[in-house]
């Protein structure tokens, strides 16, 4: 977050006091990846807060772990998603592709079985 460019603003923890909001520019297409992030964010902390004591590590690990597979599965699918729906806005390439005329592909016809 906040590399060039990226459309984030950075902006560093110690910074924010408790209970204060910082608004932050992201592309629209993102919106729903920033949300989910953030509901995570908020659900590891509450968790962390209600875990038993001696477990809070443990807990919020297996937490974490389940649900940030999830949240990395659908951004990789809405990633390949976007990049599906560019290649289809630009039409398929007719490219012509030629068969090797001196490899056989089919097997042998004695073969047994």
């Amino acid at each position: 977050m906040g590399k060039p460019g990226s459309g984030l603003k950075q902006h560093s923890n110690k910074d924010v006091l408790m209970g204060s909001k910082i608004t932050i520019e992201v592309d629209p297409r993102h919106e729903g990846i920033v949300r989910r992030a953030l509901a995570l964010a908020e659900e590891m902390e509450q968790l962390a807060l209600t875990a038993p004591e001696g477990s809070v590590f443990d807990t919020c690990e297996e937490a974490v772990l389940q649900k940030g597979r999830k949240l990395q599965s659908e951004v990789l699918g809405e990633a390949v998603a976007r990049r599906i729906e560019a290649s289809e806005k630009k039409g398929r390439r007719c490219v012509s592709a030629r068969a090797d005329a001196r490899r056989k592909i089919a097997g042998r016809r004695n073969a047994s079985w």
